[in-house]
């Protein structure tokens, strides 16, 4: 029993979908093996297969070829035995921009369910009936009653079998080099290249033409078709590798030949845009690329409105090449904006309108915080930005540039993203005069912050109204105040932009040229030549441009978009393999040109190139985020080593690794390269700290130590040395400490730990020993002051008391003789009392003197006493040595 809902299981959902296009699904059963030549002969007409399982395929056609491709399998049917039953009716194919496909047809039919078939058999669904009556040869037979068919109406279909049902397919190829024939690395190039596509063309047996460049032959079948993509796919890649002196990049397409004849004119029929194709990928329609099978990868282009159609542009790789999907990375091409049939805009670089009409003419100033919020955007937030521009200005219809005035100022994310396609080439717009006309400085980081104060000069008012003037009358106007101001850059490279808007290349450069010669600064000057080389890209002498930003680069080496449209130019020149080096080199440096030259419409002739490379420093960079993510968690871990809890510079750390690790949950490039970076500049950081903290630690240490040998040494004279236990302890603990601090090494996480926590520790123990010491240095210092002044006033007593009964008992005995009878008399009747009072009087005068004397001489005292201590220590030392 075959179900199709079997088959159902297989298909996606395609919400969004590239390509949808009505068309012939083709249910095939059978029994057995299948015979091989009914497959070839359904992908020979143009089949694409969609879903298959054991013993049940699905197909869909874009046209009624699936007839043809019935009626010749009918007919080899008659001739040999084929158990198969073919189902035919209406269908829709949706496919997305990553090669998903859908199909949609009646929900009866999918309900379907077939005994397996044991004849051959062609059932056509009668919506198909007119298709059938003007095939040659076919008609629909009897309405056929099996069980399991939905109700819809099915005839089998009848076969002539004298009729051939050749397949209405075929094709013509292109293919023509990239260059000017004129120079001589073009000639020599296309020479040595032609020569190898000629043996292709040869061993295919290919009948080839060369006219005016273009190499052109016919594809018959779609064999051809698939032969001719694979050989040229092949050869590219090989030459590249392995012969790069034999390669030269070209263009190539292949039409259908429906219409179209295999001469001269056959392309300037094709109405193709042969500047804008990307060089070594097959270009062709949508339909075309999806019946060539899945042996190719399709890639859209965008330099052409997408309508969903199947008659859209592509190009072609091998799906081997394309093996790592480039389907992460968002393909944003806003149509309704970017996308027209004009050339690029100068100003924008977008074909929706002439240069002389570019929005950016009458834009606010730039807003700096474009890129750093496109940044924090993810792909998908991206893509639905993208979106939303497309609606918006599809709904405005005629009104188009005031939608776009409108979004340019809205906040959201579509209007972020519409500023930021604005702003890719924002030194080239008028806005961005003012800033350039004030530059001061050789570095362009630092133009913004040293800017001059605008002038009265009557060319700010013409800058002022430029914008809303026909080109012709600003140009009348600036020219008169030239004769005024013949040495004023500002009005020559105003007057270039007036030219440029005129049409005239040459005058523009000219203007510009001057401008250069007269700008004061190096910024300024960098500018002008940068519009000179904008001018010559946007004329398209890319070798001119690309030396002209070499020149820019030079003058102004901090200013990296000359760097990127450099590059640009490279590409749009058909080189784009060159500059894919130089692309990751500057993304490397700023990561903002990742996103830039995800979005930049004038990259279209290398997107496939650099979508390949963008997406090989996507896989890069999120291989190397995952691996951060883990060096961020090991490095929290670390963190707890290093440190004691509470710490505030791990506290801070911690916070900026929270930081980088919310960061790489945006997947957007930017936030996961400062992720990167990031965590190496936390790693030099904690490195930096923790040597400094040593260092910080030791001298912490030495300072400790010294504080308490200052302590000891006061400590050791204190008179009680029973009331210093618990100090002796303390104290013994922070020199036990203190030794293994100062030759412990601080480079391991233990020891630094220890030490971070021992320094506090010890820091809180020594003011605690300080603390103490003062109340110990009280009682010593008063108990010195005591012993001092006891001393003291031992000797002035005595010698007051051997005064009082020595000189007391001579002035008895000899006061008569020198005149103190009165005196003597006095003292004898009261001898005792006399000698109380002087007594008294001497010790009164003993204390008092005393008193004075030690409080005088108190210092040196004390620093005579422990110096004689140390000096009595000292001498102790060498003996307990020994």
């Amino acid at each position: 029993m075959a179900s199709l809902e079997e088959l159902r299981s297989q298909l996606s959902e395609i919400g969004s979908p590239q390509m949808q296009a009505d068309g012939y699904a083709l249910w095939l059963t059978w029994l057995g093996e299948l015979n091989p030549t009914v497959v070839q002969t359904l992908e020979e007409y143009g089949g694409i297969q969609v879903a298959s399982a054991s013993g049940q395929s699905l197909w869909f056609y874009f046209s009624t070829d699936i007839l043809l491709a019935a009626a010749r399998i009918g007919v080899w049917a008659r001739f040999n035995p084929l158990a198969v039953t073919m189902q035919i009716f209406p269908s829709r194919f949706r496919v997305d921009h990553i090669g998903a496909k859908g199909m949609i047809f009646d929900e009866s039919i999918w309900h379907q369910s077939f005994d397996v078939p044991v004849e051959f058999r062609m059932l056509v669904h009668a919506g198909m009936s007119q298709a059938v009556s003007v095939a040659p040869g076919l008609s629909l037979g009897e309405k056929p009653l099996q069980k399991g068919m939905s109700e819809e109406i099915w005839s089998h279909l009848s076969v002539d079998t004298r009729l051939p049902y050749q397949s209405t397919l075929g094709w013509y190829a292109l293919l023509r080099p990239v260059g000017n024939p004129l120079d001589k690395a073009y000639q020599q190039g296309w020479r040595e290249f032609f020569s190898q596509v000629e043996s292709v063309l040869q061993r295919n047996k290919f009948r080839f033409t060369v006219q005016d460049s273009f190499v052109m032959f016919p594809l018959d079948t779609l064999r051809q078709f698939k032969s001719w993509c694979r050989d040229f796919l092949a050869l590219v890649n090989r030459l590249k590798s392995e012969a790069p002196a034999q390669y030269w990049p070209c263009v190539t397409t292949v039409v259908g030949r429906k219409g179209l004849n295999l001469n001269e004119e056959l392309p300037k029929k094709l109405n193709v845009e042969w500047e804008q194709l990307t060089p070594d990928f097959p270009h062709m329609s949508m339909r075309n690329a999806l019946m060539l099978g899945n042996e190719f990868s399709f890639h859209e282009v965008r330099f052409a409105p997408s309508r969903q159609s199947p008659d859209d542009w592509c190009s072609l790789s091998l799906r081997e090449e394309n093996a790592a999907k480039t389907g992460a990375l968002p393909q944003m091409s806003p149509t309704n904006l970017l996308v027209g049939n004009h050339p690029h805009c100068f100003y924008c670089g977008q074909r929706s309108h002439l240069t002389a009409a570019c929005p950016s003419r009458v834009m606010d100033e730039r807003d700096p915080q474009v890129w750093p919020t496109v940044a924090h955007m993810t792909f998908t937030d991206m893509r639905l930005a993208v979106n939303a521009i497309d609606e918006q200005i599809a709904a405005a219809g005629e009104e188009k540039d005031a939608a776009v005035a409108a979004l340019a100022r809205d906040p959201s994310p579509g209007g972020v993203f519409l500023r930021a396609f604005f702003d890719i080439n924002w030194p080239v717009q008028l806005r961005a005069l003012p800033f350039f006309w004030r530059a001061r400085t050789k570095d362009f980081h630092k133009a913004a912050s040293e800017l001059a104060e605008q002038d009265s000069n009557p060319v700010w008012d013409q800058l002022a109204s430029f914008a809303h003037k026909d080109p012709h009358d600003s140009e009348k106007e600036l020219g008169k105040l030239s004769v005024r101001f013949p040495k004023d850059f500002r009005l020559m490279s105003l007057r270039g932009f007036a030219a440029m808007e005129l049409g005239d290349t040459n005058k523009a450069l000219n203007f510009w040229r001057e401008a250069e010669v007269y700008s004061p600064f190096p910024v300024m000057q960098a500018w002008h030549a940068f519009l000179q080389a904008r001018l010559l890209e946007f004329s398209g002498r890319f070798a001119q441009a690309m030396d002209l930003y070499d020149q820019v680069v030079r003058t102004c080496p901090s200013w990296h978009d000359a760097l990127y449209r450099r590059l640009v130019c490279e590409i749009k020149s058909g080189f784009s393999e060159r500059a894919l080096g130089g692309l990751a080199s500057l993304v490397d440096r700023n990561g903002n040109y990742f996103n830039r030259a995800l979005i930049d419409p004038e990259m279209d002739r290398g997107h496939i190139q650099v979508f390949a490379c963008l997406y090989g420093l996507w896989a890069s960079m999120e291989a190397r985020v995952k691996e951060e993510e883990n060096n961020l968690r090991r490095l929290t871990g670390e963190l707890e080593a290093w440190f004691t809890p509470g710490h505030a510079f791990a506290a801070a750390l911690h916070e900026r690794i929270g930081q980088l690790l919310q960061l790489s949950s945006i997947a957007n490039y930017v936030p996961r390269q400062k992720v990167s970076s990031g965590r190496l500049q936390l790693e030099r950081d904690l490195q930096m700290f923790v040597a400094q903290e040593g260092k910080n630690l030791r001298v912490r240490f030495k300072s400790y130590a010294e504080s308490l040998r200052t302590i000891h040494d006061e400590a050791a004279w204190f008179p009680f040395p029973g009331a210093l236990v618990d100090f002796n302890r303390s104290y013994n603990m922070g020199v036990n400490n203190m030794n293994w601090a100062l030759v412990a090494s601080l480079q391991s996480p233990e020891a630094f730990k220890k030490a971070l926590g021992m320094a506090d520790e010890e820091a809180q123990r020594i003011e605690k020993l300080e603390s103490r010491m003062k109340f110990l240095r009280i009682v010593r210092d008063a108990t010195l002051f005591l012993l001092s002044m006891a001393e003291s006033f031992f000797w002035l007593e005595l010698i007051g008391i051997i005064a009082v009964f020595v000189i007391l008992p001579l002035l008895l005995i000899y006061g008569d003789k020198i005149g103190l009878s009165w005196t003597v008399g006095a003292i004898s009747k009261e001898r005792w009392q006399v000698q109380k009072a002087l007594l008294l009087v001497v010790t009164v005068l003993a204390l008092g003197v005393a008193g004075l004397r030690t409080l005088v001489r108190f210092e040196h005292i004390r620093e005579k006493i422990f110096a004689k201590a140390k000096a009595g220590e000292l001498k102790k030392k060498p003996k307990k040595k020994k």
